[in-house]
């Protein structure tokens, strides 16, 4: 009879024994995969077709500056680098439905961070990418051009712009300050990091006229602090 006691408690040992192993190996098998998902780099998704939810006065009084929650949302590169808007006249609201109207918002990341270049899984990438992604604003709506992850971060990286203070409108009446008839065409603005920092550029299509502000347009930058663009990729 002890014989069988013993026997049964055998059997429990080595069902336990099991369990235990089971456990171990599924455990490792989870690890194992949360390691190769962590270490390998996030990709990007192909852009949607283009909407105008979320457009602020579409379409023929949209404001760009209070869009640029939304176009931030579409992206999954939240680093403002700057907005070029095109067609914009002196009350600063775009009509989208005339030709030569549009505005284009540039995106990045942190070094490091959002979509990246494709590598071998456990590859230490040789140099952090800071990537790019245009959002525009056209005719059909809002949309997403495609993700650049192979861009790389630049000088300055972290130097992105904060958000802009200043309207539209406000930087018309600086142009008219400076001698711009209220007919004059609608003007190319940009918001973008001039050597000075953050900064607004207005020009006319002709040329005519052309100044540069800081971003709280109490200011207009020389010709050498006004140095500075909207990155194009």
């Amino acid at each position: 009879m002890p014989v069988s006691g013993d026997l049964s408690s055998r059997s429990r040992d080595k069902l336990h024994g099991l369990l235990v192993v089971g456990v171990a190996f599924v455990a490792s098998m989870g690890i194992s995969l949360w390691g190769k998902h962590v270490s390998e780099p996030e990709q990007g998704s192909p852009p949607g077709p283009p909407t105008r939810l979320g457009i602020t006065g579409w379409p023929n009084e949209v404001d760009p500056l209070k869009t640029l929650q939304t176009a931030r949302g579409s992206t999954r590169r939240s680093l403002l680098r700057g907005i070029v808007m095109l067609g914009v006249p002196p009350n600063g609201a775009l009509d989208l439905s005339k030709d030569g109207t549009s505005v284009r918002y540039a995106f990045q990341s942190a070094p490091g961070k959002g979509p990246q270049p494709t590598r071998v899984p456990g590859v230490v990438p040789r140099k952090n990418w800071c990537g790019r992604q245009n959002v525009r604003i056209e005719k059909m709506g809002l949309f997403v051009e495609p993700d650049r992850a192979e861009t790389p971060c630049g000088a300055n990286p972290e130097e992105y712009l904060p958000e802009p203070v200043c309207t539209l409108s406000q930087i018309w009446e600086q142009a008219r300050r400076r001698g711009v008839p209220a007919d004059a065409a609608p003007a190319r603005i940009e918001y973008y990091r001039s050597a000075a920092g953050p900064a607004w550029r207005f020009e006319l299509p002709d040329g005519t006229y052309r100044f540069s502000l800081y971003g709280d347009c109490q200011r207009e930058l020389s010709r050498h602090e006004s140095i500075g663009s909207v990155p194009e990729r």
